[in-house]
């Protein structure tokens, strides 16, 4: 029997696409979203539509984030697997300094502070266990740079991501961070332009059952990119090659603890 995985923004785009993927791997899957009739649509979708449960929730009322985390334990006895997905785009034609305080606010409960919380509440269940997954659904690097509060807001999460996966070690549990690769044709991005043009939301399926699956054991503190997931390879393989270093843990250098410090030469 498959793991029970939680998935929020699932009545549309990224989040249905990977939901489907997850029930159609075997596991049983609760869905989460604020559109309730756009979550009913999605457990119609699954192969097996008495193996999901649907949980509608507002992620930018903090109340309503404990609500969702015990409600979707109860629902089939434990989470296994949680993939934070649902977000919120924002303004993107406000500036850095253009954007307003309360919309920045509203950007970051939703993409940030949210899935930050849900794992809080959810992970310590998975590391009494011993096995359990976290999944951040990111942006591009250059789109956390260009879109504003937008792209702040996953970079933020994207570095909580980081520093979860370093207290995770040796637990079990892993948590990594999982991206599309460029613009994707969801309702995000419905008046960005031809959607045709945008990468599928399809390509988001192979990469989290893999990340679901006892085959990514061990995996943690990294970054894919869906668009890079090259299906003809071993899943061991495409995730080698589409898989690189979570937030900036790989670049730059790191800081100067006072051991390390440059100390002045002796003198003669």
């Amino acid at each position: 029997m498959g793991r029970v995985a939680l998935v929020t923004g699932a009545s549309s785009g990224l989040g249905r696409v990977m939901a489907l993927a997850l029930a159609q791997a075997g596991h049983r899957v609760v869905l989460s979203a604020r559109d309730g009739s756009g979550l009913e649509d999605t457990r119609k979708a699954c192969v097996a539509p008495d193996r999901v449960a649907i949980l509608p929730a507002d992620l930018s009322r903090e109340s309503e984030i404990p609500t969702l985390a015990r409600g979707a334990e109860a629902a089939f006895g434990q989470i296994d697997v949680l993939v934070n997905n649902a977000g919120i785009a924002g303004n993107p034609r406000h500036g850095p300094l253009e954007v307003e305080p309360l919309e920045m606010r509203r950007v970051f409960e939703i993409n940030t502070f949210a899935p930050i919380r849900l794992a809080q509440l959810l992970v310590p269940a998975m590391v009494r266990r011993g096995w359990g997954r976290v999944v951040f659904i990111s942006t591009s690097l250059d789109t956390m740079l260009r879109f504003v509060p937008y792209g702040p807001s996953k970079a933020a999460g994207e570095a909580f991501i980081a520093a979860l996966s370093t207290a995770l070690q040796s637990t079990g549990v892993t948590a990594n961070v999982l991206v599309p690769g460029g613009m994707t044709a969801t309702r995000m991005t419905e008046r960005a332009g031809d959607p045709s043009t945008m990468l599928p939301p399809q390509i988001m399926a192979p990469p989290i059952v893999w990340l679901a699956s006892d085959a990514s054991d061990g995996v943690t503190g990294r970054r894919f990119i869906a668009a890079k997931w090259n299906s003809a390879l071993s899943a061991a393989q495409a995730a080698q090659a589409a898989g690189s270093p979570v937030a900036w843990t790989g670049y730059g250098d790191r800081a100067i603890t006072p051991a390390q410090a440059v100390r002045p030469a002796p003198e003669h």
